[in-house]
């Protein structure tokens, strides 16, 4: 596609569908939910690919190329090799099946991975989201910012008003998700999430987006008149409208973070909104008006736990010390794993496997999970796997602060995508404690950040209404 024909409405609405679909079914935590939405986003990848040229742009080729790197270092963990040359890569590898597996006989083949089962299904979903990726990098040129904001900005006042719902009225002591589900491995639900934290990572990534979206309406409108209008006369103006809109959905979403009780969703939010300000900040002239910007800010997060309860989320940063123990002791046997496995790690999708031998903690409650996407990915994939995600972390990173820096954007534009970035550097700190993004739903969401993040505007995106 050339820069003179847009992309279909249809296309927009399948983007806007799949990423509720990812949501609404449990974080498609479950695989009757994550294997239609890994078709959904591969075929939108696909969709957008080819639809728009992709291979045209050579950034889009970078992307593309870094992106397989990573799938085939993620292959590499299921191809068979000569026990040999395994004892070589990871000779703790015959040490664990030999603890794992009474009388364990080494075949003459093997693959690196632990549970060559459990990668192939990542894998899968892996190459999906890659495919949504660099599809809809290109495609989300051609989707009308301000359409797919509203339709972003619906589902999370959905999803907030669902969480709301919940809590007030459901039972705190055997909590269902949807007022009928219990989760089939226990929980802590939210909303629709198994997981409040999940939750509340997913609200992390949305808030700054509607925030910057926020600012690019009010800033919108002061370019629409030459003087600013009286402020009751201002009030009832479309514009004035949807920034009360905006405000109250911001509220409601920051209030359902707050009720979660997730110590990481009201931290990270704090950090993407602090990364949201200082892009206000230096985008704002005059000090007051800094001030003003700073203010209101701060005022989001202050309001949204006020109107959750100050009490209640002190109380549950007066307890991170005590129940945080539990992640450290799951961080210090994960640097076990990654020790006895530094080149390969043990498989991805591996580590609940791996921790029934290296978990020294009360087996009470096993570890599934790092509670630390960092250290897991560290463990599950080794420098093999490493060493292409951190090359290709670098690449989105130097095309986001080139797409910042080239001055392109208009104002819409630009702070979509800073809210985009903020929304992606507060998933990523509240990844240090969680494992948000190791639900489809967040990951797919992620995708779209992403690829806001580093899209390059069409030249007449101005003229496509979607």
């Amino acid at each position: 596609m050339k820069d003179d024909v847009p992309i279909s409405i249809a296309y927009a609405r399948v983007l806007v569908g799949t990423l509720a679909w990812g949501v609404l079914t449990f974080g498609a935590v479950y695989s009757w939910a994550y294997v239609p939405l890994a078709g959904l986003a591969a075929a939108l990848g696909l969709w957008g690919i080819f639809a728009t040229d992709a291979w045209v742009d050579r950034r889009t080729r970078i992307l593309a190329i870094m992106l397989s790197l990573i799938g085939l270092a993620i292959s590499l963990q299921l191809v068979a090799l000569p026990y040999a040359w395994i004892q070589s890569i990871s000779p703790a590898l015959d040490d664990y099946f030999r603890r794992f597996t009474l009388g364990y006989h080494p075949a003459s083949l093997h693959p690196l991975s632990l549970v060559p089962e459990a990668t192939v299904e990542v894998l899968l979903l892996y190459l999906a989201l890659a495919l949504f990726l660099v599809g809809l990098s290109r495609a989300i040129r051609y989707v009308k910012l301000d359409w797919l904001m509203t339709q972003l900005m619906g589902l999370g006042a959905a999803l907030a008003l669902i969480g709301v719902v919940q809590k007030a009225l459901g039972n705190p002591d055997h909590p269902l998700v949807y007022g009928f589900w219990e989760p089939q491995q226990g929980g802590n639900p939210f909303g629709p999430f198994i997981n409040r934290n999940h939750f509340a990572g997913w609200m992390v990534m949305l808030l700054p987006l509607v925030l910057a979206y926020a600012r690019a309406v009010l800033e919108r409108a002061r370019r629409q008149v030459d003087e600013p209008p009286p402020l009751l006369r201002w009030l009832m103006t479309v514009e004035a409208n949807r920034v009360l809109l905006l405000a109250v959905v911001v509220l409601m979403m920051g209030m359902s973070i707050a009720l979660t009780g997730s110590r990481s969703g009201v931290a990270s939010l704090a950090i993407a909104i602090l990364v949201l300000a200082v892009f206000m900040i230096k985008r704002t002239q005059g000090g007051r008006r800094r001030l003003q910007v700073a203010a209101v800010l701060a005022l989001v997060v202050v309001a949204a736990i006020g109107w959750a309860g100050v009490d209640r989320v002190a109380d549950r940063f007066s307890r991170a010390p005590a129940e945080l123990e539990g992640r450290f002791e799951a961080w210090r046997d994960t640097e076990r794993i990654i020790r006895d496995f530094p080149a390969a790690g043990v498989g991805l999708g591996s580590y609940p496997q791996a921790m029934l031998i290296y978990q020294t903690s009360d087996r009470s409650r096993m570890y599934a999970e790092a509670h630390n996407d960092y250290l897991q990915l560290a463990a599950e994939g080794g420098l093999l796997v490493g060493i292409p995600v951190l090359l290709t972390i670098g690449t989105l990173a130097w095309t986001i602060r080139h797409r910042l820096r080239s001055q392109a954007d208009d104002p819409m534009t630009y702070w979509v995508r800073v809210g985009a970035i903020a929304g992606i550097v507060g998933i990523a700190a509240q990844s240090v404690v969680e494992f948000s993004l190791q639900m489809p739903g967040n990951a797919a969401f992620l995708v779209l950040l992403i690829a806001i993040a580093i899209h390059r505007p069409s030249r007449r995106m101005h003229a496509h209404r979607v």
